[in-house]
C-alpha cells in the first residue's frame, strides 16, 4: 500500500518512541564484553523500534559511542532481529518519494537497513542480503540518482555476504558476469577463495609511478572538437573498480 506523505515524514526516532519501548541502559563499560552473550527480551514492536532508532543513528556523524552501543544491543536480541531488519529495507522499498525536510532518501535507508544486515553478524541475513543483491537495478539512462542509490545496496549486500562468509551466494553472483561481478570476485578473494584475475593494486606506488599523459586531459583525445547538441548524450554509468581491479 502506498504510504501517505504525512507518515513517510515521520522521524524514525519519533518511531522508537511511539513503540513504547525504551532501549536498554546503557552498561557500564566492563559489562561491555558480557552483554553481547546475553539475550535481550524485546518483542516485534520493541526490536522494530530499535532498528529505526539504530538506522536513525546511522545519519548522525562523530557520535560513534551512541552507534556501537546500539548495534550491541540490537546483537542482544538475537537471530531474530534480522526480520525488524528485513521489515525496514520494505517499508524504504515501498516509500513514496520523499518531501524537502525527510532525513534521507528511500534509496540512502534501504542502503542503512542492509548495512545492517551485514553488520549484526547473524547468518539468518544471508539469503535476504543475497536476495538484494540479486535484485534488478533500474536503467542507468532514466534516472541517474536512483541509479547510484540502487547500485551502492547491491554493492553493501555483497559487502555483508562476505562479512557472513557466504562463500556459495558470492560465487553464484560472480558467474552472473553482471556489474556486480568484480565486487563479488574481490569478496571471494577476502574470503581466501581466487576465482582468477583478481589483483590489488597498491595507490601509493600507483601513483608514484603514474607518468602524466596530455591525451588523457583533452576531452576529444586528439579529435577535432565535437559539436555538442543539446540532448543529444545518453547517461551512461561506468562503476569505479580501482581497487580491486579485474583482469579482462
Amino acid at each position: 500500500m502506498r504510504r501517505t506523505r504525512n507518515s513517510a515524514s515521520i522521524s524514525l526516532v519519533f518511531l522508537a518512541l511511539l513503540a513504547g519501548c525504551a532501549a536498554p541502559a546503557e552498561p557500564d563499560p566492563a559489562e561491555d564484553t558480557a552483554e553481547e552473550s546475553q539475550s535481550l527480551e524485546c518483542d516485534r514492536e520493541c526490536m522494530q523500534a530499535m532498528v529505526n532508532k539504530h538506522l536513525a543513528l546511522m545519519g548522525e556523524l562523530g557520535d560513534e559511542a551512541a552507534y556501537e552501543r546500539s548495534l550491541r544491543e540490537l546483537r542482544a536480541i538475537g537471530p531474530e532481529v534480522v526480520r525488524a531488519a528485513v521489515s525496514a529495507y520494505r517499508t524504504w522499498s515501498l516509500s513514496a518519494p520523499p518531501a524537502p525536510e525527510e532525513p534521507a532518501r528511500p534509496g540512502e535507508m534501504r542502503w542503512r537497513a542492509t548495512h545492517l544486515l551485514g553488520a549484526l553478524g547473524f547468518r539468518e541475513a544471508i539469503a535476504s542480503l543475497d536476495a538484494i543483491a540479486g535484485s534488478p537495478l533500474p536503467e542507468p539512462g532514466a534516472d541517474e540518482q536512483l541509479f547510484g542509490d540502487e547500485f551502492r545496496v547491491r554493492l553493501r549486500a555483497i559487502a555483508g555476504l562476505e562479512k557472513l562468509g557466504a562463500a556459495a551466494e558470492l560465487r553464484a553472483i560472480y558467474a552472473r558476469g553482471d556489474l556486480l561481478r568484480t565486487p563479488a570476485a574481490a569478496s571471494l578473494h577476502a574470503l581466501g577463495i581466487d576465482v582468477g584475475g583478481v589483483r590489488f593494486v597498491d595507490m601509493k606506488k600507483a601513483l608514484a609511478e603514474d607518468v602524466a599523459d596530455s591525451a588523457d586531459l583533452n576531452p576529444n583525445a586528439g579529435r577535432p572538437p565535437q559539436t555538442d547538441t543539446p540532448g543529444s548524450r545518453e547517461f551512461r554509468v561506468t562503476p569505479r573498480t580501482d581497487t580491486p581491479v579485474l583482469d579482462r
